[in-house]
């Protein structure tokens, strides 16, 4: 019995000396080793650097309005060794802030090797138009009510307004806080013409020209058709307002 045991610890001794455990994963390493021979890797931070130059170059911005934070990176897999380009495509027509998917071409040499995807929380920074005083419902903003503030537009409406230019001389169309970021539809324009002003209906062709009075129909804002009522006539025409007197029957 004990030679029977004997015999079973010198086999024990045999198999372990000769056939260790870690034998098999050291022959998987030197496979993948081997493999990966002639390839190389797309450093996570490259795609990034990438990813914030296309938004860069598609907003127009500076490098320093645009943040961007929680990057992430799907597919990206070892491709051949050789000069790496990239192509960048927008995965849907949101606006190039908040949260961005973007399409990856990797191409080796000219040929196309991998597709990534890419994403990202993006916060853009841009000078926006805002209100320096309290202003009350019909009112006329005067450049003196407004000033520019730099703005995290990511949380903003698409529409805010950026130029000062476009917000003076319009009318208010709701109580607005000293602060206010100015969005388009918080404005309107001041109408040149209100219902029942007269005015004078111009026609014109080549060397002719006919003049009638004429009644205002509907509010109307220069360089607009609106409806007026020919004085004499009775009938009503559609015309373009020219000023405050004045409207243009086009031919």
């Amino acid at each position: 019995m004990s030679k029977v045991i004997h015999t079973m610890i010198l086999w024990a001794c045999f198999f372990g000396i000769f056939f260790p455990p870690e034998a098999v994963s050291v022959d998987k390493k030197a496979i993948r080793a081997i493999t990966k021979q002639g390839y190389q890797s797309i450093p996570e931070k490259k795609l990034r650097e990438i990813f914030r130059e296309y938004l860069r170059r598609r907003s127009g911005k500076e490098e320093s309005d645009i943040v961007v934070s929680r990057f992430k990176v799907i597919g990206n897999r070892p491709v051949p060794a050789g000069k790496v380009s990239f192509q960048l495509f927008q995965k849907d027509k949101r606006r190039l802030e908040g949260y961005v998917r973007l399409v990856g071409i990797i191409s080796v040499d000219g040929v196309v090797e991998n597709k990534v995807r890419l994403s990202g929380w993006v916060d853009v920074f841009e000078s926006v138009v805002c209100t320096s005083r309290n202003l009350k419902k019909g009112e006329t903003v005067k450049e003196d009510d407004l000033y520019l503030a730099r703005r995290n537009i990511s949380h903003l409406s698409p529409n805010i307004l950026t130029d000062m230019s476009k917000a003076v001389g319009l009318i208010v169309k709701h109580n607005l806080k000293e602060e206010t970021c100015l969005k388009e539809w918080m404005l309107e324009r001041s109408p040149v013409l209100d219902r029942g002003d007269m005015v004078t209906i111009l026609a014109e062709s080549g060397n002719l020209k006919v003049t009638v009075s004429g009644m205002v129909l509907e509010r109307g804002y220069l360089g607009e058709l609106i409806r007026v009522r020919n004085a004499m006539s009775k009938k009503e025409i559609y015309a373009r307002v020219i000023n405050n007197s004045t409207v243009v029957v086009d031919f």
